[in-house]
């Protein structure tokens, strides 16, 4: 079994994603727009304003940079070193009381914008013209210790749904100052092409490990530090002639 695949395990242990939601309720809590509905090529501004609880300017999956209006001021959003602007949105809130209210375990909308149950940060990267030319997808750090542990998984999501990109996947090893958590150590990147001939490319990579600094125990109280780690799933989609950026 793979190392994914065990986290994968664990989490069923758990019995996250065991209850089943009827086809209405589950209708109820998807986004009236999510980040798979942007169509690369065409105006930022197809993106409908009402479909966004937030709109603002992107971090690389940190906190919010600037608030924008609507998604016509794309040109407020300082442009990355690809050229590209990154846009960043939250889904409508409404469909999150509906999930909370359903109770579902297997949530549609965890914390308001989420991805297979994974809460995540979405963004479409704008070109100089106003035309989107890219969406990233990161998980989010912001949750709890139990919800960012896991989001490493949803990769293998994002691998079923790509599958047919022809991805190749490659094992990134230990960096210096980088170190396993407990027995684990996930660092694997996946690029592929779309099969349609649009030339668009997806990068999907995926960490489970500890940064330089972040020791397992605290040298200082000698208490295990049960937060210093990275658990991490980040997709890029891009349309030529840009390509697909690595998480930084």
């Amino acid at each position: 079994m793979g190392q994914i695949a065990q986290i994968v395990a664990v989490v069923l242990a758990f019995g996250l994603g065991q209850s089943v939601l009827t086809p209405t309720a589950w209708a109820e809590t998807e986004p009236d727009f999510a980040i798979w509905d942007v169509q690369l090529g065409l105006p930022v501004e197809q993106v409908p304003n009402s479909a966004a609880a937030v709109i603002s300017c992107g971090t690389k999956g940190g906190p919010a940079s600037i608030e924008l209006a609507s998604f016509a001021d794309w040109a407020q959003c300082p442009a990355e070193p690809t050229g590209l602007h990154e846009v960043q949105f939250s889904y409508d809130d409404e469909k999150d009381y509906i999930a909370r209210a359903l109770e579902s375990e297997y949530r549609a909308l965890a914390g308001g914008t989420s991805m297979y149950a994974h809460p995540v940060v979405v963004a479409i990267l704008v070109d100089d013209a106003g035309l989107a030319q890219g969406v990233r997808i990161i998980t989010d750090d912001r949750v709890s210790n139990h919800d960012r542990r896991v989001a490493v998984v949803l990769s293998r999501n994002m691998k079923v749904r790509f599958g047919s990109w022809g991805l190749i996947c490659e094992d990134i090893p230990l960096k210096d100052g980088e170190m396993k958590v407990g027995n684990e150590f996930i660092h694997e990147i996946c690029r592929g092409t779309a099969a349609d001939g649009s030339g668009q490319q997806v990068l999907i990579e995926a960490s489970y490990l500890r940064k330089k600094g972040q020791d397992a125990i605290s040298k200082d109280t000698q208490m295990v530090n049960k937060s210093y780690y990275e658990s991490k799933t980040w997709v890029e989609v891009a349309n030529p002639p840009y390509s697909p950026s690595e998480a930084p």
